[in-house]
């Protein structure tokens, strides 16, 4: 947070920086929403006080299994109500990917994108409904996710639509002045500023204008790659009984989420937390269980009609994150995130659901086990745990696997993980075809050697049969 001198500093070269970035109407509205994003990031706190927040009472969450059964027809017309929209700016550059994350084969052969549009058209056959599939993309996505659409989509009975999110320049570590020169400089020094732009892109786009038109209200947001975040006209009846504006799908925090947002209470409002805004002294808190029992499974409801005269007002917290340009010299991405958006609604409240609504793909250890048949995806679609299971094997890869090429060429198929507990592999493992594990399975090859599993191999607590 700067002084009041240095930010009217700051924000009088930043302007006249703004101004060379402009040659549309569209990128005028771009450096318009990044300057209010660099005032607040030069106005606000990154961290919040660690004694200031208090946990959301009860009565600020909903027990998705508590909510009653309603009937077809009210699901009808329930339904006629909605748009489901999917976060598909990314590129799974943690896993090394150079398209679209939406784009990689998952499951039987079929891609996130792919997987999303099946789950829609099941519901319009079931239902009788038209409820349409649309694509918050990037610059850096929008034309393969095109070309991609243009190839499949166009025999589904689904509408399906893209829109495109803001780009905003990056900003040097040290000066925090913005890298592109011109509004043609190289795309390296623009960004997508996070999916929390949504409420900005809405309205610059007209699209919340043209959903109203239509008698849509309300919006399911996800991202593309949690193939679990389905559609329940249950949980639209939950925002619009109680006219809620915003709803936060949140589900029980274990180990392997101690990452993930939560919620607090600041001054009377609910506020999602998130690592970056967490200081020092509080991390270990964040980071486990006994407090924060739940996180963000940012599957997000809205009420747009409650909201439409909101979309550009919406404030939420500053995420910073830092990079580097392929020249070494260190940047700064002002994003935000839509759970940050909870802080704005009064009546906004939290969804408790379960786990089977949140299998989100970030690294390709998710990758495996989504592809593996630990998990079954019946003809809509729809994904799900196999029976024989409570809950998913726990898996660890080591670095070799970080990238998605990588692990294409150690894992060229699938080895059977329905009977796994946990899997490690340390070091350089490949996998033959019909590789069976079971119990709890480490590998790790000795030394510097790689490990071949052969075809039609066993492998169980260790113990290796064929």
């Amino acid at each position: 947070m700067k002084t009041e001198s240095e930010k009217k500093e700051l924000l009088s070269k930043i302007d006249s920086c703004l101004e060379k970035l402009v040659n549309d109407d569209r990128s005028k509205k771009d450096m318009e929403i990044f300057r209010k994003l660099y005032e607040q990031f030069l106005s606000e706190p990154a961290q919040i006080d660690w004694k200031s927040w208090t946990l959301p009472a009860e009565d600020r969450y909903i027990d998705s299994s508590k909510l009653g059964k309603i009937s077809i027809a009210e699901s009808q017309e329930l339904l006629k109500k909605l748009a489901v929209i999917r976060l598909n700016g990314g590129l799974g550059t943690t896993m090394g990917c150079e398209g679209p994350k939406s784009l990689i084969n998952v499951k039987n052969g079929k891609t996130f994108l792919e997987i999303a549009i099946d789950q829609i058209e099941n519901v319009n056959k079931c239902f009788e409904s038209k409820v349409p599939l649309l694509l918050m993309d990037s610059y850096k996505t929008f034309d393969e996710t095109s070309k991609a659409l243009n190839l499949f989509a166009h025999d589904k009975m689904v509408t399906v639509e893209q829109f495109l999110q803001s780009k905003c320049p990056r900003i040097y570590a040290d000066t925090l002045l913005p890298v592109p020169e011109s509004a043609d400089s190289d795309l390296e020094g623009f960004y997508p500023p996070g999916h929390g732009n949504i409420f900005e892109t809405l309205a610059e786009t007209s699209l919340a204008e043209k959903l109203l038109s239509q008698g849509i209200e309300v919006i399911f947001v996800s991202n593309i790659d949690n193939t679990c975040a389905t559609i329940d006209p249950k949980f639209i009846k939950a925002l619009l009984n109680d006219n809620h504006e915003y709803i936060m799908e949140v589900t029980d925090k274990t180990a392997q989420d101690i990452k993930g947002g939560s919620l607090i209470e600041i001054n009377g409002r609910m506020m999602h937390l998130e690592m970056p805004q967490v200081p020092p002294e509080g991390i270990d808190e964040f980071c486990s269980t006994k407090t924060f029992k739940i996180f963000n499974t940012n599957n997000i409801w809205i009420n747009l009609k409650a909201i439409k005269d909101k979309l550009y007002d919406i404030k939420r917290e500053i995420i910073a994150n830092k990079k580097k340009l392929s020249n070494g010299r260190e940047i700064i991405q002002l994003e935000t995130s839509i759970g940050g958006a909870i802080r704005n609604f009064p009546n906004a409240c939290a969804l408790k659901v379960p786990r089977s609504r949140f299998l989100p793909v970030k690294r390709t250890q998710d990758l495996l086990l989504l592809a593996s048949d630990a998990f079954e995806m019946d003809r809509n679609g729809i994904v799900k745990l196999v029976e024989s299971r409570t809950t998913a094997p726990i898996i660890h890869l080591s670095g070799a696997y970080d990238s998605w090429p990588e692990f294409q060429k150690r894992v060229p198929h699938i080895p059977s993980l329905k009977d796994v507990e946990t899997l490690t592999i340390k070091g350089d493992v490949i996998f033959g075809k019909d590789v069976i594990l079971k119990g709890k399975v480490h590998l790790e090859p000795e030394g510097k050697a790689s490990l071949s599993i052969d075809e039609g191999v066993m492998i169980e607590n260790n113990n290796i049969s064929s």
